[in-house]
């Protein structure tokens, strides 16, 4: 895959205890390649036995046979079901870093220097390159953004196939905007006092953010064709969901690490009824 590449993502099923396993499919739409993966035990994944760390191997499968609000993976700090993360945080690169305590190890490439932070996995005094402003715009004058849309029928999220025809043409009318950025905040508290986003000593904190026209405003009729981006979008042409107001409050009732939206109507339903799902 290269930048700009535009990328069809299929993820299924594929039956069997031993050949089967979840299969996920990448098809690059502007070099023609493609390429899959079966998480199956003929592959060599495996499940780990929790007390003795012995390893066997193990076909993996969809854990929930449907889509319903609360279907979340219990031990994991986001809402996790059918989801979507970016991540950031993980590396400094060597400009950046101010030989802090969580800034080792670094190391001198031989792409790009930078440092990582293998014990808490994020950079926990958010001075690295993941919290400054450098994140696309909407402009020429920065990087473009990762662009989300549902490969059928235009609008956000996944299309699942139906229980009738077998036809991708089942969208996902619920979304969720979710981060635990505040997880590694020495401020945030078990009661949600300090749970903050932007995490303070961040300069900045990205964003998800849809072309106006698939907004919640009734004046647009053309929902569908909108796209999810990420980073700092300030043109009114987007809409912003309030920026970093979009991922809530500290979420007792799961963790008080992770800031949630809560359910909220997807406000880009994709239409595929008119197009060829096969």
């Amino acid at each position: 895959m290269n930048q700009g590449d535009r990328l069809r993502v299929t993820i299924l099923d594929v039956p069997g205890d031993v050949l089967g396993g979840v299969m996920t499919m990448i098809q690059d739409l502007t070099t023609g390649q493609s390429g899959f993966m079966v998480a199956s035990a003929h592959n060599g994944y495996q499940t780990t036995n929790p007390n003795t760390c012995v390893g066997t191997n193990f076909s993996f499968h969809p854990e929930f046979d449907t889509a319903k609000f609360g279907n979340f993976t219990s031990w994991a700090a986001l809402q996790a079901n059918v989801n979507f993360s970016m991540e950031l945080g993980h590396f400094t690169p060597g400009a950046h870093g101010d030989n802090d305590s969580d800034d080792a190890p670094c190391f001198p490439g031989p792409t790009v220097a930078g440092c990582f932070n293998f014990a808490t996995g994020g950079d926990i005094d958010f001075d690295g390159s993941s919290y400054l402003f450098d994140w696309p715009d909407g402009t020429r004058n920065n990087a473009t953004s990762i662009a989300i849309q549902s490969a059928k029928g235009g609008g956000i999220g996944p299309l699942s196939p139906s229980d009738d025809t077998g036809k991708y043409d089942q969208p996902f009318p619920i979304i969720q905007i979710e981060t635990d950025v505040a997880a590694s905040e020495s401020t945030c508290k078990p009661n949600g006092v300090g749970c903050v986003v932007p995490p303070v000593g961040a300069q900045f904190y990205p964003f998800y953010a849809i072309t106006k026209n698939g907004g919640n405003d009734d004046s647009y009729d053309d929902r569908e064709n909108c796209t999810l981006v990420f980073g700092n979008f300030t043109n009114p042409d987007f809409n912003t969901f309030g920026r970093d107001a979009q991922y809530g409050a500290s979420n007792l009732y799961w963790f008080f690490g992770q800031n949630s939206s809560g359910p909220r109507t997807n406000p880009c339903i994709p239409h595929p009824k008119d197009h060829d799902e096969r």
